[in-house]
This record gives structure tokens, C-alpha cells and sequence, in this order.
């Protein structure tokens, strides 16, 4: 039996990282949202794992640490990535839980739509390619977490499935950033700012400028995607950092076109879910 699912891409604006030695209870609070761009996966029994991405075999760490927390059977994973990898778009966490779906259905494994989606959790935050990507892609939307780690602990900011642009400049090494201390201690002290700003008043316009305010005070943006960040703002728009990729989503694609390829998709609102 084959089984296919897919997970959206997942953009967060800001996060506070919480460690733990579990990685169950390791994550991250903050906000993000998904989008229709993400990760189409197949599954099938097979003679020996083998991992797929966009037609060529690749390692996929997370992936595979993921099918090794659910099975000790072989299987074929075939992954179809609509974004950039490294581009702050949670593809490994998408790869994974897209994976998680399948494999369930595949194997017959009968688990919950949680125990899987918290297997994709744990696996990426053992090969540090993610905190907080795969709570916010099992429901969709603008998501706030609420609570790091397991289980997920999620409001939302209700939203329509409105246009969002991106350009990505190329990606950001998550685990290299993620390992600095002071950098954490930037990042959680701007992190929590912005949680407590947007709670206070909890609507898309608030969670863009706090997105942006979190990008500047913590330094990770680049002169290059400010520049493209400001550009949208003199037309208009709104636009910010996604975190952790040299990539700008804005509300509106004026603005971008002369940094280079701007990509439409739409927020979100099914979550992960079967094909």
C-alpha cells in the first residue's frame, strides 16, 4: 500500500528557543505562519529505506530519523519540495511530518495524528533543523505557540488564505546560529518582547511589524534582504525576515522584483493532512 500526504511550509517571524534535555519538551514559543507551498510525500513498503527528494536520493536526516522513531521496516520516501531548503521554510520539518502521514497510512502503524506529528518533532529537533516548524504546520494558518516542545500548545490569528510573496536569497545554517549562547540571549529577550506585544493585540498587521521588529533587534537580518524589506514598505506593504533564512515574505510583491524571482503562494489553512 502506498501513502501520500502533504505538509505546508512553515515561515516563523520570531521564536524564543527553549532547551531541554527531552527533546519532547525542547522547542520553541512564538509565531509563524503556514503556507500553501510544502511538501508533497509518497510512501511504500520496499526491500531497503531509500529517501527521495525532488527525483534524486538524498540523506534527509530528519526524514530518516523520523521513519526510525515509527518503524524498523524498509520503506521508499519520495518527497516533491515546492521551497527553498535552508530558506526558513521548515522543509526538513515539513519532509518529515509529510513523511510521518504517509508512512502511517502505508504500514497500517494506526497512530494518531499527535504521536505522529510529535515523532516528526522530536526528529528534527535531535538533527537541530527546527524548534518550533512542525507544531505550526498540523493545523495551519498564522499560528502562536504557546508552549515549547510537546504537546503542542497552539492559538491562532484567524486569518484568510490571503497572498503572500517571497524572495529567497539563500539559506541560513539553523544549528550554527541556534549553538551561539549570546545570540540565544538576543534572540529570547527579542523573542518574548514580540509574544507579549502580539498577545496584547493579536491580528496579522501586529505580527508583521513584530516580525520585523524581531529581525532588526536580533541582528539576523541581512543588509541585502533589509534593503528588499524596505523597498515593499515604500510601496506599501509589509514585509519581514522568515526565520532562519536570508528570505523576505511580504504582503505584496512590488518592491521585490528587483532583488530577483518573487514567489506567490497563500497562507495556509487545512494543516498537514492525507492525499
Amino acid at each position: 500500500m502506498m501513502g501520500k500526504a502533504f505538509a505546508p511550509a512553515h515561515i516563523t517571524g520570531f521564536f524564543i528557543v527553549h532547551e531541554e534535555d527531552d527533546p519532547l519538551r525542547m522547542g520553541s514559543c512564538g509565531c509563524g505562519l503556514a503556507l500553501d507551498d510544502g511538501a508533497y510525500t509518497e510512501v511504500s513498503p520496499s526491500d531497503r529505506t531509500e529517501i527521495f527528494l525532488n527525483g534524486k536520493e538524498t540523506d534527509a536526516v530528519t526524514t530518516r530519523t523520523l521513519i526510525e522513531l515509527l518503524t524498523d521496516k524498509p520503506v521508499t520516501v519520495k518527497s516533491r519540495l515546492s521551497i527553498p531548503v535552508g530558506g526558513g521554510f521548515g522543509a526538513s520539518g515539513a519532509g518529515a511530518l509529510s513523511t510521518a502521514l504517509a508512512l502511517n497510512k502505508a504500514l497500517k502503524l494506526e497512530k494518531t495524528f499527535n504521536d505522529l506529528s510529535y515523532a516528526a518533532h522530536v526528529a528534527e529537533v535531535r538533527n537541530s533543523t527546527g524548534l518550533g516548524d512542525v507544531a505550526g504546520m498540523t493545523c495551519g494558518g498564522v499560528t502562536v505557540r504557546l508552549k515549547p516542545g510537546t504537546p503542542f500548545i497552539i492559538d491562532r490569528i484567524p486569518v484568510p488564505a490571503m497572498d503572500i510573496y517571497y524572495i529567497s536569497f539563500g539559506p541560513l545554517s539553523t544549528k550554527t546560529i541556534l549553538s551561539d549562547s549570546k545570540e540565544r540571549e538576543l534572540i529570547n529577550k527579542a523573542g518574548k518582547k514580540c509574544l507579549d506585544g502580539l498577545l496584547r493585540r493579536p491580528t496579522f498587521e501586529n505580527f508583521m511589524k513584530l516580525s520585523r521588529d524581531f529581525s532588526v533587534d536580533t541582528g539576523l537580518i541581512s543588509s541585502r534582504a533589509m534593503d528588499a524589506v524596505e523597498a515593499v514598505e515604500s510601496h506599501g506593504g509589509m514585509a519581514s525576515m522568515a526565520m532562519l533564512g536570508d528570505t523576505v515574505f511580504s504582503t505584496m510583491p512590488e518592491g521585490l522584483y528587483e532583488f530577483g524571482e518573487v514567489r506567490k503562494t497563500k497562507i495556509n489553512l487545512s494543516g498537514a493532512h492525507l492525499i
